[in-house]
């Protein structure tokens, strides 16, 4: 199958997701892409810019069966732009994030306009895949109350077969080898992958390790992640305070160092009040940590079989959390039940297999718009 693949943002796990994809899919595609810069103009323009690239290259010869587009997209603007053929292909919008909710800087006020252009894509794709149902459920109960705002012409209605046509699509993983060693009585290590944001509240992270610490609790840091032009001052304050405790500080730009980093962790912490999925987590996991997770967003249905990995949100349920685990860990007492579970739920997200779901849903989309 020739699939029209779209990545306006093609950047950070948006451009992970589609290459992995096509390196591991039975299908053919054609990518049509923008550099992952200056994001509300690629909002804005990137549909008039493609338009004209997708209409030569069809003046050229070439020919598709399916339009897969991502939501940092204006699909209903793009099918005003090209012809007849084009507009008429079965259309994917997969949700990476949403911009009704994804966190807005600090002291910034939203701007509502780029949330209208996710819902007005999704009302103009055939399909709506999400990479989590947390986010599905997130992204409609937004557009609803965004639209009930409206002086009229609330288009509500739409609202109904658009969730009709929504489904849940998770991304993959890249697979990582580990093997589980005996580690005995040295300092447990705890590692950080998310981004270097308010969202992600490191400032949570940072008061359980300082917990930690007046405890007396031996621990090493690894903390990774996207870094900001702003270092957090919790985490200024982290690196002042332990420099002898970190083994590896800020993002790792090439992917064998930071894999390197995952397999010499023992637990990933998230204290994120964000999350629209969770790959950061899922690799480190796979790579043989044990999850520390905050039981709200995605986490819960991903890791649903394994709730003793969960904390209440608090800093005491998190620090009683890490001592427990830390505990069993270094007494090499850990349940195996819980490393095999572990591993069961990463293996679903390796690519070499995931990636079945993902070319499935496109031949199924297409099969249905031939019915129609």
């Amino acid at each position: 199958m020739r699939i029209l693949a779209i990545n306006a943002y093609h950047g950070g796990s948006h451009r992970e997701f589609l290459e992995q994809w096509i390196s591991h899919s039975c299908h053919e595609f054609s990518v049509f892409s923008l550099p992952a810069r200056h994001w509300k103009w690629r909002m804005q323009h990137a549909a008039v810019t493609l338009a004209s690239d997708v209409e030569a290259r069809f003046e050229a010869g070439q020919r598709w069966d399916v339009l897969f587009v991502t939501d940092m997209f204006d699909l209903a603007t793009f099918l005003g732009f090209v012809r007849a053929e084009i507009a008429a292909l079965p259309r994917i919008v997969y949700f990476h994030e949403n911009q009704w909710t994804y966190p807005v800087p600090e002291n910034e006020t939203r701007d509502l306009t780029y949330g209208f252009i996710n819902l007005k894509t999704a009302i103009s794709a055939d399909e709506i895949w999400f990479n989590s149902d947390f986010h599905r459920r997130e992204f409609f109960q937004a557009s609803v109350d965004f639209l009930k705002r409206m002086p009229d012409y609330s288009l509500l209605d739409l609202l109904s077969s658009c969730e009709q046509k929504s489904s849940v699509v998770p991304p993959g993983i890249q697979q990582t080898e580990f093997e589980v060693e005996r580690r005995g009585e040295r300092p447990i290590q705890i590692l950080w992958v998310a981004r270097w944001e308010y969202d992600k509240n490191p400032r949570q992270f940072c008061e359980a390790i300082g917990e930690l610490a007046r405890k007396e609790i031996p621990f090493r840091l690894s903390v990774l992640g996207q870094t900001s032009p702003e270092i957090p001052d919790c985490f200024e304050a982290l690196r002042a305070a332990f420099p002898d405790r970190i083994d590896h500080w800020g993002f790792r730009e090439r992917r064998s160092d930071y894999l390197r980093a995952l397999q010499q962790a023992d637990l990933v912490i998230s204290t994120a009040w964000h999350e629209f999925f969770g790959i950061s987590i899922l690799e480190a996991v796979d790579a043989g940590c044990i999850p520390i997770l905050p039981s709200r967003l995605a986490y819960p249905e991903i890791f649903s079989k394994v709730t003793d990995c969960f904390y209440d949100g608090s800093t005491d349920s998190l620090v009683s959390k890490i001592i427990q685990f830390s505990k069993s860990l270094q007494a090499d007492s850990l349940d195996p039940v819980l490393r095999d579970q572990l591993e069961q739920i990463t293996a679903q997200f390796h690519w070499s297999t995931h990636v079945m779901q993902l070319d499935q849903g496109v031949e199924n989309c297409r099969r249905r718009s031939d019915i129609s």
